[in-house]
């Protein structure tokens, strides 16, 4: 509970808790049972007891809305937004497949929402990559589309942010975060004159490499040695809390950001970090999660490495917005899942 709320820029070693929450609630609701099945049924009190302190952490780890209806109809009322990171648009993919980029955007096509987030999202500085860029924009009615660098990929690619719109994009801008991160903005005139303020993000990353993730695929199948695996651990440990704390930083600024806005506020993007970390709340503070109030189970967004990698969210102002359809499934074109959701606008 402590690693939701205390900065892991203050306390070392606090944040690494937040990889074992729903560990942690699996562990206690399997006891809360487990002694009701013996001669000391009082001791279920304490698992029951720790469960309802941190009500909170269930809530937010674990989508309880099983056999919930999701409307995915449009109307004017309506606005459906998607987030997706495109992991460079199979530029990383190995081997790389050149029908990746048809795809997505098949796929994209497929869903045709609103407004779109697409993180990772590459461009060749030559201009060659422009025609598909446009062909994205006219064949799903994007009368807006906006990019931010924020990264590069060798001389030829730039990588950043990339949003499209079927409203007008106003005063775009994009707030410096750190080195290569920025929060992206832009405000939207939604149908009724409702205007909001968007608000795009892709935080720092934990940076494992294509040879860190192999090695934790080893952890998992049991083939690796006892004693390289604790040194190992140790590089894990001190290269997660760096990033803990950066990201942690980057959560205060996006705070501050966020509660200068003078009208109701969305914010969606790749977080790189859990449901119950000290990013997530900060961020999203008095906002709705539309995995929490749609979504179920795990909500895994992350396809590589543990199936609790849920670390792409979409937060909402509950008074603005009301959330009718989520969904995330996974995609092979990505190491990212779609995140897509359908509201009402109030």
């Amino acid at each position: 509970m402590l690693a939701s709320y205390v900065s892991p820029a203050s306390v070392k070693n606090l944040a690494l808790f937040s990889l074992t929450i729903p560990f942690a609630i699996l562990a206690n609701v399997f006891f809360v049972v487990g002694w009701l099945f013996t001669t000391k049924k009082l001791r279920a009190i304490n698992s029951l007891i720790a469960l309802v302190i941190c009500y909170k952490l269930v809530t937010v780890v674990f989508g309880l809305n099983y056999g919930a209806k999701h409307d995915w109809e449009r109307a004017e009322d309506r606005v459906k937004i998607m987030s997706w990171n495109v992991h460079g648009l199979g530029l990383f993919n190995k081997p790389l497949n050149k029908d990746d980029k048809k795809n997505i955007a098949q796929v994209i096509q497929d869903e045709d929402p609103d407004i779109l987030c697409l993180p990772e999202y590459s461009l060749m500085r030559d201009g060659s990559t422009d025609k598909y860029t446009k062909r994205i924009a006219t064949t799903n009615g994007f009368v807006d589309h906006k990019f931010n660098l924020d990264n590069t990929y060798g001389y030829h690619v730039i990588l950043g942010t990339m949003v499209y719109s079927k409203y007008p994009l106003i005063d775009f801008k994009a707030h410096d975060l750190g080195h290569y991160i920025f929060l992206v903005q832009a405000d939207v005139k939604l149908p009724g004159d409702k205007m909001m303020r968007l608000f795009f993000v892709h935080l720092y990353s934990f940076g494992l490499s294509d040879n860190d993730r192999d090695y934790i695929e080893q952890v998992r199948a049991n083939q690796t040695e006892i004693k390289k695996d604790l040194g190992v651990s140790r590089t894990f440990i001190s290269k997660f809390n760096r990033s803990w704390a950066i990201r942690a930083n980057e959560a205060d600024s996006i705070s501050a950001i966020v509660s200068r806005s003078p009208y109701p506020v969305f914010i969606c993007g790749d977080f790189n970090d859990l449901p119950g970390s000290y990013t997530y709340t900060k961020i999203r503070n008095e906002l709705s999660d539309a995995f929490s109030e749609k979504g179920a189970g795990l909500g895994r967004t992350y396809n590589q490495i543990f199936g609790t990698l849920r670390i792409d969210h979409m937060f909402y102002d509950p008074k603005a917005l009301e959330i009718l359809g989520y969904k995330s499934y996974y995609n092979r074109m990505s190491d990212h899942n779609p995140v897509v959701a359908n509201f009402k606008i109030k």
